[in-house]
C-alpha cells in the first residue's frame, strides 16, 4: 500500500510539474518546443511501468498517442470552436468548458482506437504514418515567421529571468487555482487507472492531460496569432513518443529483480531527461530552417 501510494504521489507531481514546464514555455519561451512537449510521455511511462503487462500497454498507447496529436492539433486550430463559447464568459468557465469537451472527444476517440486495436497498424506502421503527418503540416501549415523574430512569447527572455518568471507565472491566484485544478483531475485519473487491465491503463496513460490543460491556459492568455504557432509542431511530439514507448517497454519488460521499481523509475528519468535534451535542442534548429524556407 504504500509502495502503491508512493508510486501515485510521484505521477503526481511529474505531472504536476511538466504541466507547469509546457505553461511556461509556451508563454515566454518558445512556442513550437511547447507544442512538441504537449505529447512529453510522463504518464506514458509511468503506465507502462506499473501495468501487469507493459507490452500491452505500450502496444495500446501507440495508436492512441497518434490520436492525441491529431487532437491536440485540433484544439489549437480549432479552439474557439470546439466547444463553440460566447465570448463574455470569465476566463476559468472557458477552462473548464474547453477541458471538457477535449477529454469527452479524446475518451470517445481512445475508447474506440483501444477496443479495435488489434486492426490497426504496429509501431513502426504508426510512427511511418505520424512521420509523413507531421512533414506535411511543415511543409503546407507551417506559420509566416513573426516580425520581430524574438517577440514576447517567441524566444525573449523575461526581463526577471525564466526561474523568477516561471514562479510569478504561476504563483498567481489565477495560476494557483489552475495547477490545483490540474492536480484535481491527475487524481482522479490515477485512480480510475488502477481499476482496469493493462490495456485501458494504458489508455489512461495516454491522455495527454498536461498537454490538454497546457493548450486550454495559453489559449486565454495569448494573441491569436501567437498561439497559432503551438501547432507548427504539436506534430513533431507522437513519433518521439513511439520510440520512447517502445524502448522503455523493452527495458520493463525485462526488469525482474527485486529492485524493478527503482530501476524502473531510473531508466524512465534518464530516458525523459535525453528526450527533453533532444527536443530543446532540435526543435528551434528545424523552426529557423522551416522559417527561412517560409520567409523566401
Amino acid at each position: 500500500m504504500a509502495e502503491a501510494a508512493a508510486l501515485a504521489l510521484i505521477k503526481l507531481l511529474l505531472g504536476i510539474g511538466i504541466f507547469a514546464v509546457i505553461g511556461y514555455v509556451g508563454r515566454f519561451y518558445d512556442k513550437r518546443i511547447a507544442g512538441v512537449l504537449l505529447t512529453f510521455p510522463i504518464l506514458n511511462g509511468i503506465g507502462i511501468l506499473t501495468g501487469a503487462d507493459p507490452l500491452a500497454v505500450a502496444n495500446s498507447i501507440y495508436v492512441v498517442v497518434v490520436f492525441n496529436g491529431l487532437l491536440l492539433f485540433a484544439t489549437i486550430v480549432w479552439n474557439d470552436r470546439l466547444p463553440p463559447l460566447p465570448q463574455h464568459l470569465p476566463a476559468d468557465v472557458k477552462l473548464a468548458a474547453r477541458l471538457i469537451a477535449w477529454t469527452v472527444l479524446w475518451a470517445a476517440g481512445a475508447w474506440t482506437i483501444v477496443t479495435f486495436r488489434d486492426r490497426l497498424p504496429g509501431p513502426a506502421g504508426l510512427l511511418a504514418f505520424q512521420c509523413v503527418l507531421a512533414a506535411a503540416v511543415a511543409a503546407f501549415a507551417w506559420k509566416t515567421p513573426r516580425r520581430p523574430a524574438r517577440a514576447a512569447g517567441d524566444g525573449a527572455t523575461p526581463a526577471d529571468g525564466h526561474l523568477r518568471a516561471f514562479l510569478s507565472f504561476w504563483s498567481s491566484r489565477t495560476g494557483r487555482r489552475r495547477l490545483a485544478l490540474f492536480a484535481l483531475c491527475c487524481v482522479l485519473l490515477l485512480a480510475a487507472a488502477t481499476r482496469w487491465e493493462s490495456k485501458w491503463v494504458g489508455m489512461l496513460s495516454a491522455l495527454p492531460l498536461p498537454g490538454l490543460f497546457a493548450v486550454a491556459t495559453l489559449s486565454l492568455v495569448e494573441a491569436r496569432d501567437d498561439f497559432a504557432r503551438i501547432g507548427d509542431s504539436v506534430l513533431f511530439g507522437p513519433p518521439s513518443v513511439i520510440v520512447f514507448n517502445w524502448v522503455y517497454a523493452q527495458i520493463v519488460v525485462h526488469l525482474t529483480g527485486p529492485a524493478d521499481a527503482a530501476i524502473g523509475l531510473a531508466a524512465l528519468v534518464v530516458l525523459m531527461t535525453a528526450n527533453a535534451a533532444l527536443i530543446v535542442w532540435i526543435v528551434p534548429r528545424i523552426s529557423a530552417y522551416l522559417d527561412k524556407q517560409r520567409a523566401s
